[in-house]
């Protein structure tokens, strides 16, 4: 029987939840390089499953940072000290998640069989194993994204951890700013509505109860819907058609193997991306150019993102054609997805660059948060690169 560590107090309770908005963070890049790898007009269905999966995986960083804003803290990219470890939430690939053993490591691969294993491996509710303690705990606190969710949702249930006048309606991220996915944003004003939104992203994602595989793999409720009805259901279950090349029948159980309409999955049809890590950079001038400008890019979408879900606003400036310069404030987060489609371009075509270093491959998006410190500095090294290779 596994026993997981309880969360204490509400200073712990806060220090998860900001680690839920990194843990869901985590996944995305993960999902998006197999998704930006596939060659355009190639593997459609493939593609509107990848996609639902990261919209909803947005949504639960939504939800996550929803609910720790209701109890006063604000959602952020700073290191959390969390039951005597250091832990970053911005996570940095090849990935050994520290909070959770059994999702293995994260890597960014383009699509492939062992790309689309391992998103099987990470929403499967017991990440491939036939039992929770066949999970080795190791350095980890908790085995399973489920028993990490699973303490958060003990713990806001807890009156003794978090009182009914801890939860105040602060800084929420409204439905209406929330784009095409499944499920809503919920607005945490109070406790019954903290709970809503965290057993949200369990039923959904990641957190799913293994009791569940034994349900109707096609389970549909009102938040696994998208607004004009299409019918949405677990990622496992969605990732699972994807690995066997079968939707599931309206009347099969999650655990059973799809037996219904066929889903073709061309691998050929896809860029052959290499991940480099930074430090690792050696892939020639221009190209380490535009894998740096990916990384700069991808960090300001970040700190956007973080910003819109502390309700943050960011200055915009305007010049207009009599070169009068206008400052303005605006929301976050349509700025934060305005620069989910420029990365999307950006990623595309690092994917379409050969790399020198790997004359088989080509570039792959890095997908690595640059510190405030180090970010004029490599700025820098972009322009004297691009310079040199003019």
């Amino acid at each position: 029987m596994s026993n997981p560590t309880p969360l204490k107090d509400l200073k712990e309770l806060k220090a998860a939840l900001q680690l839920a908005i990194g843990l869901e963070l985590s996944t995305i890049p993960v999902y998006l390089t197999g998704l930006y790898s596939i060659k355009e007009g190639h593997n459609t269905e493939t593609a509107q499953t990848i996609r639902s999966v990261v919209m909803e995986e947005m949504l639960h960083m939504t939800l996550a940072a929803n609910v720790l804003n209701a109890l006063g803290e604000v959602p952020s990219v700073e290191p959390v000290g969390f039951k005597g470890k250091h832990l970053h939430p911005i996570p940095s690939y090849p990935l050994t998640n520290p909070l959770v053993s059994g999702i293995g490591t994260l890597q960014l691969l383009p699509l492939s069989p062992h790309a689309v294993q391992s998103y099987v491996t990470i929403e499967h509710p017991l990440h491939g194993a036939a039992k929770v303690t066949e999970i080795p705990l190791g350095t980890c606190l908790y085995r399973t994204i489920g028993e990490f969710y699973g303490v958060i949702l003990d713990a806001l249930h807890d009156t003794k951890i978090c009182k009914n006048g801890d939860f105040k309606h602060h800084n929420q991220v409204p439905d209406t700013q929330y784009y095409g996915g499944a499920g809503h944003v919920v607005e945490v004003k109070d406790r019954e509505s903290a709970v809503k939104a965290i057993q949200t992203i369990i039923d959904e994602g990641e957190g799913l109860d293994p009791d569940k595989l034994g349900k109707q793999a096609k389970t549909v409720t009102d938040n696994d819907r998208l607004r004009n009805g299409w019918q949405m259901y677990s990622h496992y279950a969605r990732f699972r058609e994807l690995q066997t090349g079968r939707r599931f029948r309206s009347t099969q159980k999650a655990g059973e193997e799809p037996q219904g309409a066929m889903v073709l999955v061309d691998y050929s049809a896809v860029h052959p991306a290499l991940h480099v890590p930074r430090n690792g950079d050696t892939e020639g001038g221009s190209e380490s150019a535009a894998l740096i400008e990916f990384d700069l890019a991808y960090t300001e979408l970040v700190d956007d993102l973080y910003l819109a879900f502390s309700d943050g606003r960011k200055p915009v400036s305007y010049t207009f054609h009599n070169e009068k310069e206008v400052v303005e404030q605006k929301p976050a987060l349509p700025l934060a997805v305005h620069g989910m489609h420029a990365l999307k371009k950006m990623a595309v075509a690092l994917m379409r660059t050969p790399n020198p270093a790997s004359p088989a491959h080509t570039l792959c998006p890095r997908f690595s948060y640059v510190e405030e410190g180090d970010r004029d500095k490599l700025r820098q090294i972009v322009t004297e690169l691009r310079k040199e290779n003019r």
